[in-house]
């Protein structure tokens, strides 16, 4: 019988678009405004938090009252954190060029799930430290019988507190239950509310609540925002492949890593949501 040939190693397809999430609806990632930032992080004073909205009568005889005026908004800071990736492979098969090219494709494709991780749990890491997410300690709005009543209170709120380009996110999974109640659209790459705010369904996201209350079989929390800003390295770094081989096991060990910084505007709101209501007709 006539020996089988080996396999052929074939080019890789072409890596799948980064999936819908946090980047879809940020603002950015912005380049750092100087390059000291990456180590000090990122402060501005916002224009869009303010609820400061005054009538006043035009009658006779004429009101004489003073004129409200709101003050200078607080400024908010974004600090700053490395987001990483890794490779490992026998030095045998590819190319270091190959490698290179591989870790940084891995990068590109699971940078924003750092990012809606960062956002909303962070991590507690023996190896990389503590990073506590920017959902943390988010005003608690209490629960709701299920998505529609959810989505109601988080942008009924960002409207109550005069918060302009706000957002509300959810995990990937509620994007069925959206969907089943009609409470999106697609415009473009983004999700958007019938009132025209986005929605992220975040890959990164863990579902937890605003002190760390643990999702359920039936619940899980959503969040309403004010924009989120992304700051970013435009560079994703990646040591000389050369200087990282392990000779003793003829392996070569690769990080690609990229400094960002992050802000939430206005502030941050939570809900309980039960994802099915037990109420006949409602979603």
């Amino acid at each position: 019988m006539a020996a089988l040939a080996p396999p052929y190693l074939d080019d890789q397809p072409p890596p799948p678009m980064r999936p819908y999430g946090l980047i879809d609806v940020a603002l950015g990632p912005r380049p750092f405004p100087v390059g000291a930032a990456q180590a000090g992080g990122v402060m501005y004073v916002p224009d869009d938090c303010v609820d400061d909205v005054f009538i006043r009568a035009v009658e006779c005889p004429p009101i004489t009252g003073a004129v409200s005026f709101t003050g200078i908004e607080a400024p908010i800071s974004g600090a700053p954190f490395m987001v990483y990736t890794t490779y490992t492979c026998s030095t045998i098969g590819f190319s270091l060029d190959e490698q290179v090219e591989r870790v940084r494709t891995r990068h590109q494709l699971r940078h924003q799930t750092a990012l809606e991780r960062r956002l909303w749990q962070g991590t507690d890491s023996a190896t990389d430290g503590d990073v506590v997410g920017l959902f943390a300690g988010a005003t608690n709005l209490g629960s709701a019988g299920c998505v529609t009543e959810a989505l109601e209170i988080l942008e009924q709120t960002l409207a109550d507190n005069g918060v302009f380009g706000g957002l509300i996110h959810a995990r990937v999974g509620m994007a069925n239950h959206f969907a089943a109640s009609h409470l999106t659209y697609e415009r473009g790459r983004q999700k958007q509310t019938y009132y025209g705010t986005p929605v992220v369904f975040g890959q990164g996201y863990s579902g937890v609540g605003p002190t760390g209350q643990a999702t359920t079989g039936d619940t899980e929390w959503m969040y309403a925002s004010g924009r989120v800003v992304i700051w970013a390295d435009p560079e994703i770094w990646v040591p000389p492949p050369g200087q990282t081989i392990d000779r003793a096991l003829n392996t070569v060990n690769l990080v690609a890593q990229q400094t960002f910084a992050m802000a939430v505007e206005c502030g941050v709101w939570a809900v309980e949501v039960t994802r099915n209501c037990t109420t006949a007709g409602s979603a």
